[in-house]
């Protein structure tokens, strides 16, 4: 007997299968024949409930197929066949990896994060564990961290034994500190006690920091008090991250219970962290205390981190506090800060700043040289766009001699077509005078035939280039 069902079709393509075989063995059994209709009772009533059956069944799998097929999101009639994203949600439907699975290489990462912590939802373990198939380092690091750290925020302990006994070595350290990153957000008081108990070296480093970090910004009193407990160099790093986290809720309380170990080995730290935080918030309070801070050095790196911070949201008053400052060794401080920090986001403004308030020239030659220096490897077309526009004139000569010299390694051509743009004779000549020689020095014959080849002075020509053979 043939089988009713084909090894190896769909659902619709069976059911028509048996449906036909049926009809066909109806006809062949003798179910129905060529007679009146008064002599088929029988037979009808059989044919009847066989048929009956096997169209009832054909219509339910053609209802359940179109049903799962979603026919009316689909324009033109077109169907896609059922698939399920590694979260289990159907194509179609809205999904963290936006319908992409977990293993296709054209997700992103911002979706395999957001897969990562709708499966941690589901089943953490087995989220976890999935990582290790995914193709692609970034990746896979990309799921585990995000996996990991929504585990510690859900169950941090549960995530912290379930990584110790499942990773070794690097990853080991690693994943615990996804988790510790995780745990501290939620439960910062046991994912301190947790790690000091169960880790050392640098994987307690890291908890411990992000753990103060957190309990700093809910309370900080208790995360201070809790640290007391903590031998000296634990306290190093621990109180890192309690002033980044008490600073920026409570800067003046921070700054406050910093002064009273600023001669610990890391009292210095702590007060320069939670300056950090403070000159990102209300810098002005912060000029207004530092300036209370009777020890030079401590104020001098206090001074440097809050003219940096300020610069970079509010450069026109951090330049105004600066340069109003009384005391000689303060003021320099706070101009280069200032300078670094500015030029963080416009460097040609900083320039143009240092050149007109600035009055010590060695103090000024090395700020425009630091400019100069990071413009140059960072944006050096911004930097010759720049240069194109400014007006010539002795605070532009200076910005040519330094921008020269910086990027004399990597096009010494186009450090000395700079250097000639100088328009005070004797520093032109001067400056170019210092960039042949270096030229020579560094590429011999072939820097001089290179010096040859320019539009220089002939008179600096005769003297850096030799005989061509």
């Amino acid at each position: 007997m043939e089988p009713l069902f084909v090894e190896g079709g769909d659902a619709i393509t069976d059911a028509a299968t048996f449906l036909v075989s049926v009809l066909e063995r109806i006809f062949n059994r003798g179910f129905i024949r060529k007679e009146p209709h008064s002599m088929r009772t029988y037979p009808a009533i059989v044919l009847a409930s066989v048929v009956s059956a096997a169209i009832g069944g054909l219509g339910m799998l053609l209802l359940v197929s179109f049903w799962d097929k979603d026919v009316g999101n689909h324009p033109g009639g077109t169907v896609e066949p059922l698939t399920f994203a590694a979260n289990g949600a159907k194509k179609g439907t809205p999904s963290p990896g936006g319908g992409l699975s977990i293993d296709d290489p054209r997700i992103s990462l911002r979706q395999l994060g957001q897969l990562a912590e709708t499966n941690v939802m589901e089943d953490p373990e087995a989220a976890v564990r999935r990582a290790a198939s995914i193709p692609g380092y970034d990746n896979r690091e990309a799921y585990l961290g995000n996996a990991l750290r929504a585990w510690g925020e859900k169950d941090g302990r549960a995530a912290a034994l379930f990584v110790s006994e499942n990773f070794q070595g690097r990853q080991l350290t690693d994943t615990l500190y996804y988790v510790a990153d995780g745990w501290a957000e939620t439960d910062p008081v046991g994912a301190a006690e947790w790690f000091l108990q169960n880790t050392s070296g640098p994987v307690l480093d890291d908890a411990l920091w992000e753990a103060l970090e957190s309990w700093g910004r809910k309370n900080p009193e208790a995360a201070f008090a809790w640290s007391a407990n903590l031998d000296e160099y634990q306290k190093s790093t621990a109180m890192q991250g309690l002033a980044e986290g008490w600073g920026a809720v409570d800067p003046e309380g921070a700054a406050a219970a910093g002064m009273e170990f600023r001669d610990s080995d890391y009292g210095k730290d702590f007060l320069v962290s939670v300056m950090t935080q403070w000159a990102g918030s209300a810098p002005e309070t912060a000029a207004a205390w530092t300036s209370s801070v009777a020890d030079e050095r401590l104020r001098a790196a206090l001074v440097n981190e809050l003219g940096e911070i300020w610069a970079e949201s509010d450069p026109v008053k951090a330049a105004s506090w600066a340069t109003a400052m009384e005391d000689s060794g303060a003021r320099k401080v706070a101009e280069i800060a200032v300078a670094t920090g500015w030029s963080i986001h416009d460097p040609g403004s900083a320039a143009q700043w240092a050149v007109t308030h600035v009055k010590d020239p060695d103090q000024l030659e090395g700020m425009i040289g630091d400019i100069t220096f990071n413009w140059s490897n960072l944006d050096p077309r911004g930097a010759t766009d720049w240069l194109q526009e400014q007006t010539a004139g002795p605070n532009t000569d200076l910005i040519l001699g330094a921008f020269s010299s910086m990027i004399l390694d990597q096009d010494p051509e186009s450090a000395l077509a700079w250097a000639s743009k100088i328009t005070e004779s004797s520093e032109r000549e001067g400056q170019l005078r210092v960039l042949a020689g270096e030229i020579v020095s560094a590429y011999g014959d072939a820097g001089r035939r290179m010096i040859e080849g320019l539009d220089l002075p002939e008179a600096l020509k005769r003297e850096f280039t030799a005989p061509v053979n």
